[in-house]
């Protein structure tokens, strides 16, 4: 497979988000996300399945081409364009790193599937609450896949944890209907969009639909699936982080109306 975005890749991103991130079809006011769609990934060469050493300055080398790529809409790394549906962005990203993430993937898989066997192969897959850059992270039902109504859609988007702030809020970078943008997600407080002083703790990611019910989830944490770190290691520890009900002045935050 080459990392040239073809036709085919962008017909199938259909998803989008409510008001930031995923595929076709973004919602409503605010930004919308390329979600991976049903795109097959075709097996790879068994021969390119062993696990490779990390080069010196691998994941810094990843994180700079995210940084470079922000805003863009038609992304281009070391003069090369990358796709712009979720895990075609990703997967270019980590050829930078010697990396094909795709070099796992099993007939009928799509994208997000296909970087997820090779996490589960070569990587380390985990739920913790703090991720580190570099990590990758998975969602399940950024969109309704199948069209049923019920949330039993999994591994519909992939994105790229760029950098972890202070208080656990994870910067995202990630493919959306808008070009390639960072936004947050804070798994310590997965139902709350915004602290009091107005600062995002987490941005949507599902379109709100009209069979939406109250409890529908709809932000990044909420949708949540899990972290991959591509190069093993042992997840973060959340004990640094600050509790929210020890925040000074007794701060809560603005919580997404159910």
């Amino acid at each position: 497979m080459t990392l040239t975005d073809s036709p085919r890749s962008r017909r199938n991103c259909r998803f989008a988000l409510v008001a930031i991130p995923l595929v076709l079809g973004c919602a409503a006011p605010g930004v919308s996300l390329r979600p991976e769609g049903d795109r097959t990934i075709p097996a790879a060469d068994p021969q390119a399945r062993e696990p490779r050493a990390r080069p010196a300055g691998s994941v810094e080398a990843v994180l700079a081409g995210a940084r470079a790529t922000l805003g863009q809409t038609n992304p281009e790394i070391d003069g090369r364009r990358i796709p712009t549906d979720c895990s075609g962005y990703v997967r270019g990203l980590y050829t930078r790193a010697g990396v094909d993430l795709f070099s796992e993937s099993l007939p009928g898989d799509n994208g997000v599937r296909s970087i997820l066997r090779w996490i589960e192969r070569h990587g380390f897959f985990h739920r913790q609450k703090l991720p580190v850059a570099g990590d990758l992270v998975f969602f399940d039902n950024s969109y309704d896949r199948n069209g049923d109504g019920r949330l039993n859609d999994p591994l519909t988007h992939v994105g790229l944890v760029e950098r972890v702030l202070p208080d656990g809020t994870a910067l995202i970078v990630h493919a959306t209907n808008h070009g390639i943008v960072s936004e947050p997600m804070n798994l310590i407080r997965p139902h709350e969009v915004a602290d009091l002083d107005g600062r995002q703790l987490n941005a949507f990611l599902r379109r709100k639909g009209r069979r939406d019910g109250p409890r529908t989830p709809h932000l990044m944490a909420e949708l949540f699936a899990g972290f991959g770190s591509v190069f093993r290691r042992e997840p973060a520890t959340a004990a640094r982080v600050q509790d929210p009900a020890s925040a000074p002045h007794g701060r809560a935050s603005r919580r997404l109306a159910r």
